[in-house]
């Protein structure tokens, strides 16, 4: 009884997964020549050239109204290549970093715990520094750190659909109706995009940055209240945002007179679909499903061959307009982080490598200038001599996002191939199936999650043996700094209504 179905998955999963995952022939230099000790140099540099911008007082980027948000992409950037790296070379820094950014942004700019009214609008940017801090407690292990992540997470959490929410019909930070349903599912797991009370949108920065931070913090503490917000952000996007070609779009509105209308002007941008692949990832290393793992190979092949966010020579360009196109930080970030945690058969992983060779040697070839460590939005090229937070910060993910790579002299004729079109198989294709039918199921199982740790490089840490309830804290309100931490003590979260699981999350992520 249970052979047939596993069979059919995984034969499905080897059917996909081979079709077309091959380095084009058109993608500029795929190949990473550049020795891992270089790689690492290279990468220090541009995170120490980015250090002499913050503001001293502050911790911040210049004009923090409006960047507030790269400062937190970039303290998660420190904490990464830490991580990279297997050093404690900012653990300090990133101490002194979050305890003046966090007193600066709630003293002057009113926004507790990294969010609040009067500094940007988009719930994301508070979330990048609850994705710092937690990215900073998996490799420092120093507590303050988890306090930080849980405070970003509460304080976005005010902003995201619960199904109490949504049967009600109202939320406390919105002044109209919520639509409880679009298409017939509902709309928990929805954060919203901004904190303006007349604002509907809801987008993937918002509600796919919240999958991330929950799923993060689901693995450090082992709290099935943060497992449980992962699963309804990922419900809601797979629900309401996942395209037929496996490709996330940007966002909708709940508003209720609205009739869920999508929005169409910002669909061609690769982080939708890579806070998505990032979150399900994290996942997966939580609790390893077959389901997960599908979705998975289905989505980054879909993201690595989109077309809207990237021309023939596979170097991402995001933005409608040509002279606007920048690269992304998310994307790059993603990717590793699937080689890191093991969600990818061989194949894939060799695709996902050479697509990140592209990247990399486009940000060194193209957008930089050899010496000054500062890099210019587009990765097509010219280079910048000016210093931007938002370029900065994308360029350091690509720098970092490949210093691990295992391969440095990947030839783009080594990377396993596809069936042809007679559909023959040979040897390497018998033995691509045995992987996926024999060899994957197995090292998925429990015991190899318990040897998560062995198994981890970048962005990878323990997974928790099994799930706990919540701890007890002698916490009782949801803001304030982290020496009286305040994260709520709360009992299991609201439970959805008719919402359609996302790939069996209900049977396969137990408790």
């Amino acid at each position: 009884m249970f052979l047939i179905p596993t069979l059919t998955v995984w034969l499905y999963v080897f059917h996909a997964v081979c079709q077309g995952q091959q380095a084009s022939s058109l993608w500029r230099k795929p190949n990473v020549t550049m020795t891992r000790a270089d790689r690492v140099s290279v990468a220090e540099a541009a995170l120490e050239k980015a250090i002499t911008f913050l503001d001293t007082s502050n911790a911040l980027f210049p004009d923090p109204s409006d960047s507030y948000g790269m400062s937190g992409a970039f303290y998660s950037q420190l904490a990464e290549f830490d991580l990279a790296t297997s050093q404690t070379k900012y653990a300090d820094t990133l101490q002194q970093y979050f305890a003046l950014a966090s007193t600066t942004l709630s003293q002057q700019f009113q926004a507790q715990n990294f969010t609040g009214e009067f500094i940007a609008r988009s719930i994301n940017d508070g979330l990048n520094y609850g994705h710092g801090a937690a990215v900073a407690y998996a490799t420092y292990k120093t507590g303050v750190f988890l306090q930080y992540a849980e405070q970003a997470w509460w304080a976005a959490k005010a902003f995201t659909l619960g199904q109490n929410d949504v049967n009600s019909g109202t939320v406390p930070s919105k002044d109209f109706t919520i639509s409880p349903t679009c298409g017939g599912i509902t709309t928990a797991g929805a954060t919203f995009r901004e904190k303006s009370s007349t604002a509907p949108d809801i987008n993937v920065l918002a509600t796919g940055s919240f999958l991330v931070l929950s799923a993060l913090l689901a693995e450090a503490t082992g709290e099935d209240l943060y497992l449980e917000a992962a699963k309804e952000s990922a419900d809601f996007i797979s629900n309401h945002l996942l395209n037929a070609k496996h490709v996330v779009q940007d966002g909708l509105s709940v508003r209720a007179n609205d009739s869920c209308a999508l929005n169409q002007e910002k669909d061609q941008e690769s982080y939708n679909s890579a806070l998505m692949i990032e979150g399900l990832t994290i996942l997966h290393s939580i609790t390893p499903n077959a389901s997960l793992f599908e979705s998975i190979q289905q989505m980054v092949p879909a993201a690595i061959e989109y077309a809207g966010w990237q021309g023939n020579n596979g170097i991402i360009a995001n933005g409608g307009m040509p002279s606007s196109k920048s690269g992304d930080l998310n994307l790059p970030r993603t990717l590793s982080t699937v080689i890191a945690r093991n969600a990818t058969t061989p194949v894939l992983r060799s695709y996902v490598e050479a697509y990140l060779g592209v990247q990399f040697n486009a940000v060194l070839d193209l957008a930089t200038t050899s010496g000054s460590n500062i890099y210019a939005g587009s990765w097509n090229g010219p280079p910048s001599s000016t210093f931007s937070p938002g370029n900065q910060t994308n360029a350091i993910q690509v720098l970092i996002s490949v210093i691990n790579l295992h391969n440095e002299t990947l030839a783009t004729s080594t990377i396993p191939s596809a069936p042809g079109p007679s559909g023959s198989s040979g040897p390497t294709h018998s033995l691509w199936a045995f992987w996926l039918l024999w060899v994957y199921p197995r090292a998925i199982s429990t015991k190899s999650v318990q040897n998560w740790a062995d198994r981890r490089r970048y962005i990878g840490w323990s997974a928790p043996s099994g799930r706990r309830g919540v701890r007890d804290r002698s916490i009782t309100a949801p803001y304030s700094e982290p020496a009286t931490p305040t994260v709520p003590v709360t009992t299991s979260p609201e439970k959805g209504g008719s919402q359609t699981s996302f790939v069996g999350f209900a049977a396969g992520i137990h408790h």
